[in-house]
Protein backbone atom coordinates (compact mmCIF):
# COMPACT_ATOMS: atom_id res chain seq x y z
CA UNK A 1 0.00 0.00 0.00
CA UNK A 2 1.12 3.57 -0.60
CA UNK A 3 1.41 6.36 1.92
CA UNK A 4 1.18 10.06 1.16
CA UNK A 5 4.39 12.09 1.17
CA UNK A 6 4.81 15.85 1.35
CA UNK A 7 5.99 17.19 -2.00
CA UNK A 8 9.43 18.80 -2.02
CA UNK A 9 10.63 21.77 -4.16
CA UNK A 10 12.41 19.22 -6.35
CA UNK A 11 10.13 16.19 -6.19
CA UNK A 12 11.56 12.72 -6.06
CA UNK A 13 10.32 10.66 -8.99
CA UNK A 14 10.97 7.02 -9.81
CA UNK A 15 10.46 5.80 -13.37
CA UNK A 16 9.99 2.06 -13.63
CA UNK A 17 11.21 1.00 -17.05
CA UNK A 18 13.10 4.26 -17.31
CA UNK A 19 15.60 2.85 -19.79
CA UNK A 20 12.91 1.75 -22.24
CA UNK A 21 11.56 3.52 -25.30
CA UNK A 22 8.79 5.42 -23.49
CA UNK A 23 10.27 5.48 -19.99
CA UNK A 24 13.53 7.05 -21.14
CA UNK A 25 11.65 9.96 -22.73
CA UNK A 26 9.79 10.58 -19.47
CA UNK A 27 13.01 10.39 -17.45
CA UNK A 28 14.65 12.94 -19.78
CA UNK A 29 11.72 15.33 -19.46
CA UNK A 30 11.79 15.06 -15.66
CA UNK A 31 15.50 15.76 -15.56
CA UNK A 32 14.94 18.87 -17.66
CA UNK A 33 12.44 20.01 -15.01
CA UNK A 34 15.03 19.48 -12.24
CA UNK A 35 13.17 16.63 -10.60
CA UNK A 36 15.22 14.16 -8.59
CA UNK A 37 14.84 11.18 -10.92
CA UNK A 38 15.54 7.55 -10.09
CA UNK A 39 15.50 5.22 -13.08
CA UNK A 40 14.51 1.69 -12.10
CA UNK A 41 14.88 -1.04 -14.68
CA UNK A 42 15.06 -4.78 -14.13
CA UNK A 43 18.73 -4.55 -13.12
CA UNK A 44 17.99 -1.95 -10.43
CA UNK A 45 14.64 -3.24 -9.16
CA UNK A 46 15.88 -5.47 -6.34
CA UNK A 47 18.18 -2.80 -4.87
CA UNK A 48 15.55 -0.04 -5.29
CA UNK A 49 12.76 -2.09 -3.69
CA UNK A 50 11.45 -0.41 -0.57
CA UNK A 51 12.26 3.06 -1.84
CA UNK A 52 10.04 6.07 -1.13
CA UNK A 53 9.16 8.68 -3.76
CA UNK A 54 6.83 11.60 -4.28
CA UNK A 55 5.81 10.13 -7.65
CA UNK A 56 6.19 6.62 -9.03
CA UNK A 57 5.69 6.35 -12.81
CA UNK A 58 5.24 2.83 -14.13
CA UNK A 59 6.41 2.75 -17.75
CA UNK A 60 7.41 -0.89 -17.44
CA UNK A 61 4.42 -2.60 -19.06
CA UNK A 62 4.75 -5.23 -21.77
CA UNK A 63 3.97 -3.87 -25.25
CA UNK A 64 4.35 -7.14 -27.18
CA UNK A 65 0.73 -7.99 -27.91
CA UNK A 66 1.54 -11.36 -29.47
CA UNK A 67 2.75 -12.67 -26.09
CA UNK A 68 -0.80 -12.70 -24.74
CA UNK A 69 -1.70 -15.28 -27.38
CA UNK A 70 1.59 -17.19 -27.44
CA UNK A 71 2.19 -17.27 -23.68
CA UNK A 72 -0.83 -15.94 -21.73
CA UNK A 73 0.60 -16.88 -18.33
CA UNK A 74 3.91 -15.22 -19.09
CA UNK A 75 2.24 -12.10 -20.43
CA UNK A 76 0.04 -11.96 -17.32
CA UNK A 77 3.17 -11.80 -15.19
CA UNK A 78 4.58 -8.96 -17.29
CA UNK A 79 1.39 -6.89 -17.52
CA UNK A 80 -0.48 -7.67 -14.29
CA UNK A 81 1.70 -9.34 -11.65
CA UNK A 82 4.53 -6.84 -12.16
CA UNK A 83 2.11 -3.96 -11.54
CA UNK A 84 0.87 -5.62 -8.36
CA UNK A 85 4.45 -6.00 -7.17
CA UNK A 86 5.29 -2.35 -7.83
CA UNK A 87 2.22 -1.13 -5.97
CA UNK A 88 3.45 -2.88 -2.82
CA UNK A 89 7.23 -2.75 -3.24
CA UNK A 90 7.50 1.04 -3.00
CA UNK A 91 6.06 3.98 -1.08
CA UNK A 92 4.78 6.91 -3.14
CA UNK A 93 2.54 9.93 -2.98
CA UNK A 94 1.23 9.46 -6.52
CA UNK A 95 1.25 6.34 -8.69
CA UNK A 96 1.20 7.02 -12.44
CA UNK A 97 0.37 4.02 -14.60
CA UNK A 98 0.93 3.88 -18.35
CA UNK A 99 -1.70 1.69 -19.97
CA UNK A 100 -3.06 1.22 -23.50
CA UNK A 101 -6.07 2.06 -25.65
CA UNK A 102 -6.43 -1.70 -26.17
CA UNK A 103 -8.54 -1.73 -23.01
CA UNK A 104 -11.40 -0.43 -25.18
CA UNK A 105 -13.51 -3.02 -27.03
CA UNK A 106 -14.22 -0.35 -29.68
CA UNK A 107 -11.01 1.41 -30.70
CA UNK A 108 -12.44 2.76 -33.96
CA UNK A 109 -15.16 5.21 -32.89
CA UNK A 110 -14.24 8.08 -30.52
CA UNK A 111 -17.77 8.30 -29.16
CA UNK A 112 -17.38 4.74 -27.86
CA UNK A 113 -13.91 4.97 -26.32
CA UNK A 114 -13.91 7.97 -24.01
CA UNK A 115 -12.55 7.41 -20.52
CA UNK A 116 -15.94 6.97 -18.84
CA UNK A 117 -17.25 4.27 -21.15
CA UNK A 118 -18.20 0.95 -19.56
CA UNK A 119 -15.64 -1.70 -20.57
CA UNK A 120 -17.01 -5.15 -21.37
CA UNK A 121 -14.17 -7.48 -20.41
CA UNK A 122 -15.63 -10.29 -22.52
CA UNK A 123 -15.02 -8.24 -25.68
CA UNK A 124 -11.34 -7.59 -24.99
CA UNK A 125 -8.35 -9.37 -26.42
CA UNK A 126 -6.22 -11.26 -23.87
CA UNK A 127 -3.74 -8.37 -24.07
CA UNK A 128 -6.47 -5.77 -23.44
CA UNK A 129 -7.90 -7.85 -20.59
CA UNK A 130 -4.55 -8.04 -18.82
CA UNK A 131 -4.01 -4.30 -19.22
CA UNK A 132 -7.45 -3.54 -17.80
CA UNK A 133 -6.80 -5.84 -14.84
CA UNK A 134 -3.59 -3.93 -14.14
CA UNK A 135 -5.52 -0.65 -14.20
CA UNK A 136 -8.00 -2.02 -11.68
CA UNK A 137 -5.18 -2.96 -9.34
CA UNK A 138 -3.87 0.60 -9.50
CA UNK A 139 -7.31 2.05 -8.82
CA UNK A 140 -7.78 -0.31 -5.86
CA UNK A 141 -4.42 -0.13 -4.10
CA UNK A 142 -3.02 3.35 -4.80
CA UNK A 143 -4.49 6.14 -2.71
CA UNK A 144 -3.57 8.71 -5.37
CA UNK A 145 -3.20 7.61 -8.98
CA UNK A 146 -3.33 8.60 -12.63
CA UNK A 147 -3.79 6.24 -15.58
CA UNK A 148 -2.78 7.17 -19.13
CA UNK A 149 -4.09 5.05 -22.01
CA UNK A 150 -1.65 5.32 -24.90
CA UNK A 151 -1.68 4.55 -28.62
CA UNK A 152 1.19 4.44 -31.14
CA UNK A 153 4.52 6.22 -30.83
CA UNK A 154 7.52 7.45 -32.74
CA UNK A 155 10.73 8.80 -31.28
CA UNK A 156 14.45 8.13 -30.82
CA UNK A 157 15.20 4.47 -30.25
CA UNK A 158 12.06 3.26 -32.04
CA UNK A 159 12.45 -0.48 -32.40
CA UNK A 160 9.09 -1.82 -33.52
CA UNK A 161 5.72 -0.95 -35.13
CA UNK A 162 4.72 -0.44 -38.76
CA UNK A 163 6.57 2.87 -39.13
CA UNK A 164 9.76 1.18 -37.94
CA UNK A 165 9.20 -1.62 -40.45
CA UNK A 166 8.78 0.90 -43.25
CA UNK A 167 11.85 2.94 -42.27
CA UNK A 168 13.91 -0.25 -42.35
CA UNK A 169 12.32 -1.17 -45.70
CA UNK A 170 10.52 -4.21 -44.39
CA UNK A 171 6.93 -5.20 -45.25
CA UNK A 172 4.22 -4.30 -42.77
CA UNK A 173 1.96 -6.99 -41.30
CA UNK A 174 -1.35 -5.21 -41.84
CA UNK A 175 -3.12 -3.64 -44.80
CA UNK A 176 -1.67 -0.36 -46.05
CA UNK A 177 -5.04 1.32 -45.57
CA UNK A 178 -4.86 0.68 -41.81
CA UNK A 179 -5.08 3.95 -39.86
CA UNK A 180 -3.49 4.81 -36.53
CA UNK A 181 -2.76 7.65 -34.12
CA UNK A 182 0.89 8.42 -33.35
CA UNK A 183 2.49 10.64 -30.74
CA UNK A 184 6.17 11.46 -30.33
CA UNK A 185 7.55 10.20 -27.03
CA UNK A 186 8.71 13.73 -26.17
CA UNK A 187 5.14 14.97 -26.53
CA UNK A 188 3.88 12.04 -24.46
CA UNK A 189 6.18 13.02 -21.60
CA UNK A 190 5.07 16.64 -21.91
CA UNK A 191 1.42 15.65 -21.69
CA UNK A 192 1.84 13.32 -18.73
CA UNK A 193 3.86 15.85 -16.74
CA UNK A 194 1.36 18.63 -17.55
CA UNK A 195 -1.47 16.57 -16.06
CA UNK A 196 0.61 15.72 -12.98
CA UNK A 197 1.60 19.35 -12.40
CA UNK A 198 -2.05 20.43 -12.80
CA UNK A 199 -2.80 18.44 -9.66
CA UNK A 200 -5.09 15.92 -11.31
CA UNK A 201 -5.62 12.79 -9.25
CA UNK A 202 -7.59 9.56 -9.53
CA UNK A 203 -8.48 10.07 -13.18
CA UNK A 204 -7.95 8.23 -16.45
CA UNK A 205 -6.68 10.07 -19.54
CA UNK A 206 -6.41 8.93 -23.14
CA UNK A 207 -3.24 10.38 -24.65
CA UNK A 208 -2.74 9.92 -28.38
CA UNK A 209 -1.91 11.91 -31.48
CA UNK A 210 -4.68 14.07 -32.91
CA UNK A 211 -6.27 12.45 -35.94
CA UNK A 212 -5.09 9.40 -37.83
CA UNK A 213 -2.76 8.54 -40.68
CA UNK A 214 -2.87 5.53 -42.96
CA UNK A 215 0.18 3.40 -43.58
CA UNK A 216 -0.24 4.13 -47.27
CA UNK A 217 0.24 7.83 -46.46
CA UNK A 218 3.27 6.98 -44.33
CA UNK A 219 4.78 4.93 -47.15
CA UNK A 220 4.55 7.94 -49.47
CA UNK A 221 6.72 9.92 -47.03
CA UNK A 222 9.59 7.39 -47.05
CA UNK A 223 11.93 7.69 -50.01
CA UNK A 224 12.23 4.42 -51.92
CA UNK A 225 9.75 2.41 -49.86
CA UNK A 226 8.39 -0.45 -51.96
CA UNK A 227 4.69 -0.92 -51.20
CA UNK A 228 4.56 -4.05 -53.34
CA UNK A 229 6.27 -5.84 -50.44
CA UNK A 230 3.14 -5.38 -48.34
CA UNK A 231 0.31 -7.93 -48.23
CA UNK A 232 -2.97 -6.98 -49.86
CA UNK A 233 -5.01 -9.56 -47.96
CA UNK A 234 -3.84 -8.57 -44.45
CA UNK A 235 -6.26 -7.18 -41.82
CA UNK A 236 -7.18 -3.52 -42.18
CA UNK A 237 -7.12 -1.87 -38.74
CA UNK A 238 -8.46 1.48 -37.58
CA UNK A 239 -7.52 3.05 -34.24
CA UNK A 240 -9.08 6.41 -33.40
CA UNK A 241 -9.47 7.15 -29.71
CA UNK A 242 -11.19 10.06 -28.00
CA UNK A 243 -8.73 12.73 -26.77
CA UNK A 244 -11.18 15.29 -25.35
CA UNK A 245 -10.46 14.89 -21.63
CA UNK A 246 -6.76 15.77 -21.81
CA UNK A 247 -7.27 18.89 -23.95
CA UNK A 248 -7.41 21.41 -21.06
CA UNK A 249 -3.94 20.28 -19.94
CA UNK A 250 -2.23 19.25 -23.17
CA UNK A 251 -3.07 19.78 -26.84
CA UNK A 252 -1.91 16.66 -28.70
CA UNK A 253 -0.14 17.51 -31.97
CA UNK A 254 -1.53 16.03 -35.15
CA UNK A 255 -0.53 12.50 -36.03
CA UNK A 256 0.28 13.47 -39.62
CA UNK A 257 2.67 16.30 -38.68
CA UNK A 258 4.31 14.15 -36.00
CA UNK A 259 4.98 11.29 -38.40
CA UNK A 260 6.17 13.58 -41.18
CA UNK A 261 8.66 15.35 -38.89
CA UNK A 262 9.91 12.08 -37.43
CA UNK A 263 10.52 10.49 -40.83
CA UNK A 264 12.34 13.63 -41.95
CA UNK A 265 14.55 13.54 -38.85
CA UNK A 266 15.33 9.83 -39.23
CA UNK A 267 16.17 10.27 -42.91
CA UNK A 268 18.46 13.20 -42.03
CA UNK A 269 20.16 11.21 -39.25
CA UNK A 270 18.80 13.44 -36.49
CA UNK A 271 16.78 10.73 -34.69
CA UNK A 272 18.20 7.19 -34.45
CA UNK A 273 16.09 4.06 -34.63
CA UNK A 274 17.10 0.54 -33.71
Amino acid sequence: MSSTRTAQPHPTVAVLGGKGFVGAAIARALQQQNAAVTVIDKDEYASAKGGSFDVLINANGNSKKFLSRKDPAGEFKLSVASVSDSLHDFTYGLYVHLSTIDVYPDHEHPENNHEDVDIDLQRLSPYGLHKRMAEQLVEYYAENWLIFRMAGFVGPGLWKNSIHDMLTHEPVRVHLDSAYQYLHTTALAEGILAVIHAGQRNRVFNITGAGTITLREVAAMIPGYDTTLCPTDAPCEHYEVNNDRIQPFFAPPSTASTVRAFISNVTAGKEPIR
